[in-house]
């Protein structure tokens, strides 16, 4: 890593031009979270019943340096979530997801910058005979920088799982106030930043709480989709323990606000879920050669 940063810091990649506090994303994690008391509700079949949520979840990305304007980042993915079901429910189960997201970047003059990315995706659930199932993602896209405090995201992104495929384009902004605020209005991840220093971090903005599985029977031509579909209010605050990294504490509101179980007799049964707490804590990586 220490090479790569020095190697980036030698090409003619630009990532920041301003004095901010802000630093540069993650390039690895690890962490868990916990959604408490969920209700569960489905007037036409009569069901109610609540439900916890625990993921542990941890990803890294390598960026490699593959000439003066050119990178290709290649990453990993590991998530695990347990359900527990209770108050009318029956038991719990669990699902395992893995993918290796492969990106490509390229400074296109001192303004501009392309970008390209794929992420095959996989999940598993511990049903009985339950097989693995697939998802991919992917994108292009392509920023802008208008000014030393404003820059430009726009391009188009698709979602494709066994049972809902999901396209869109796409147009995002990050607009730093000063040294210490900064607007962020990149999809899916709106936020007011503060950082009072490169050793804080308060974040208080939304992001996506959703996932998608499905399992087929083995010997079968059922699937069985449980599609989650949710959004997360929330506030965390960060710190930078040593070098790159960095410790996170985040709480807020979890909205899960659909839940839909498809297989036999609960073929297109919708249900509504209401929202609830949760709490998440992370220990990340930010690069150094991209923090101010």
């Amino acid at each position: 890593m220490a090479r790569q940063t020095r190697a980036f810091e030698e090409s003619e990649f630009i990532f920041a031009r301003s004095g901010s506090n802000v630093p540069f994303p993650p390039l690895a994690f690890a962490g868990v979270s916990h959604y408490g008391d969920a209700r569960v509700e489905s007037d036409s079949r009569g069901t109610k019943f609540d439900y916890d949520l625990t993921t542990a979840t941890q990803a890294a990305a390598l960026p490699l340096l593959l000439g003066e304007r050119d990178a290709l980042i290649i990453g990993e993915y590991v998530s695990w979530s347990e359900f527990r079901v209770r108050d009318g429910g029956d038991g719990k189960f669990n699902v395992a997801s893995v993918g290796l997201p492969l990106g490509w970047l390229r400074q296109v003059n001192n303004d501009w910058q392309a970008a390209a990315f794929v992420f095959p995706l996989a999940h598993k659930a511990d049903f009985d005979d339950a097989e693995w199932s697939w998802q991919y993602m992917g994108g292009v896209f392509g920023r802008y920088v208008q000014s030393e405090r404003l820059w430009w995201a726009f391009g188009f992104y698709a979602d494709i799982a066994p049972d809902d495929n999901f396209y869109i384009p796409y147009l995002g902004a990050t607009w730093a106030f000063d040294d210490h605020w900064t607007l962020s209005a990149i999809m899916p991840w709106p936020a007011v930043l503060y950082a009072p220093s490169q050793d804080w971090l308060f974040r208080i903005g939304v992001s996506p709480s959703g996932a998608s599985w499905s399992v087929s029977p083995q010997g079968t031509q059922d699937d069985v989709a449980l599609n989650l579909d949710a959004w997360d209010l929330g506030v965390s605050v960060e710190r930078r323990l040593t070098g790159g990294i960095y410790a996170s504490l985040e709480t807020g509101i979890g909205g899960f606000r659909g839940l839909r179980l498809d297989s036999g007799s609960l073929e297109d049964t919708d249900f509504s879920v209401h929202s609830s707490p949760y709490i998440q804590l992370d220990i990340k990586f930010r690069p150094g050669v991209w923090a101010p």
